[in-house]
């Protein structure tokens, strides 16, 4: 169950933003240090520049100038993902 998370990461893929995430996806990509962000993504296009605040839960699309508020990461989590 962890190949998915795994296979994002060995991709290159630092974070993955969504509206939603599948309970053991979420777990099981924190536990492999992928942070996964809940928050409106339909106004970010494909191969847009974002920027990801972990810490508040801030997404910055760099292309198009615009905000998102993301759930932010519970301390415990933020603490795995970030050693």
């Amino acid at each position: 169950r962890e190949a998915a998370p795994r296979v994002l990461a060995a991709a290159g893929i630092t974070a993955v933003l969504a509206q939603s995430f599948a309970r053991i996806f979420f777990r099981n990509s924190i536990n492999l240090g992928l942070p996964v962000l809940p928050c409106q993504t339909g106004d970010i296009r494909d191969g847009d520049e974002v920027e990801i605040d972990l810490n508040r839960g801030d997404v910055r699309d760099l292309t198009q100038g615009l905000s998102v508020r993301a759930t932010p990461l519970h301390p415990v989590m933020l603490g795995i993902v970030q050693d």
